[in-house]
């Protein structure tokens, strides 16, 4: 009886422990929770995650659409966390637009990346995001890259570096008028809550598009293209190469301004 009353004890407190490591691997059956403790949970989730809680597929097109579900605290609670996780994460997901932005757009390069939550549950709760390669059990856990410390130790020092060519954009403009009498005009502007302002014209072939929908395309555009470094030919190939109208032009505007205060502007005729 005594064998029997201790097994029962033990039983009871295996549950209680198991209990307590509940929290986000309960329902987020897909998403691969790498550890959890009474310091920190770190999950990983990949694009079909990403894709079940969001509702939309990650694409280079879509980063942006995507980052706004991120955001918010509905998509991580759907993710398996509590609703005061949830919004710790969607608040600390969206004070770095740069990096969340950066490490989204990794992704759809690499398709064997995790978006990876660490979840800082002692003293001050807050949230860190990193990527990594696909989990294995009882395989060491591979950091993003060689570089790069497998786990940030503030947000100050980012896991994954920026992509320069959008990582600090505060806004940009972008108009050409065609010698055949066609003209684009494009704005894109990034606010001070991480939110876009996005504005796309093409009179001739009557499209006007606003917000999600000319942030994807405009983004599409720049893709590839670093808007602030890149030499002014580079700049205006890239440009017109993209918009797809050939290369004779009347008029090349282009102005790019940064959160440094830097601004760069070409004017061609």
């Amino acid at each position: 009886m005594k064998v029997f009353k201790g097994m029962m004890i033990a039983g009871l407190a295996i549950s209680l422990c198991s209990a307590s490591l509940s929290v986000v691997s309960s329902s987020a059956e897909a998403a691969t929770l790498v550890e959890s403790n009474y310091n920190k949970t770190i999950t990983l989730f990949n694009k079909a995650d990403i894709l079940a809680y969001t509702g939309l597929s990650l694409t280079s097109s879509n980063v942006s659409s995507v980052y706004n579900k991120l955001v918010k605290a509905s998509t991580w609670e759907a993710a398996g966390y509590s609703s005061s996780q949830a919004v710790v994460i969607a608040r600390d997901f969206g004070r770095n637009y740069s990096k969340s932005i950066s490490l989204l757009q990794k992704m759809t390069y690499q398709n064997d990346l995790h978006l990876k939550v660490i979840l800082i549950t002692k003293g001050y709760v807050k949230a860190e995001f990193g990527l990594q390669s696909y989990y294995v059990p009882g395989t060491p856990v591979l950091p993003e890259e060689p570089k790069e410390p497998e786990v940030p130790v503030t947000p100050e020092k980012p896991e994954v570096p920026e992509i320069s060519e959008q990582s600090d954009l505060k806004k940009l403009e972008i108009q050409v008028t065609y010698t055949t009498g066609q003209q684009i005009q494009l704005e894109y502007q990034v606010k001070s809550n991480g939110t876009i302002k996005a504005q796309y014209q093409d009179k001739s072939n009557k499209v006007q598009l606003q917000d999600t929908a000319a942030a994807e395309k405009i983004e599409g555009i720049t893709a590839g293209l670093d808007l602030k470094h890149a030499s002014e030919k580079t700049i205006t190939s890239h440009i017109l190469n993209k918009l797809g109208r050939g290369s004779s032009y009347k008029q090349f505007q282009y102005q790019a301004q940064f959160n440094d205060n830097t601004q760069v502007k070409i004017k061609l005729k």
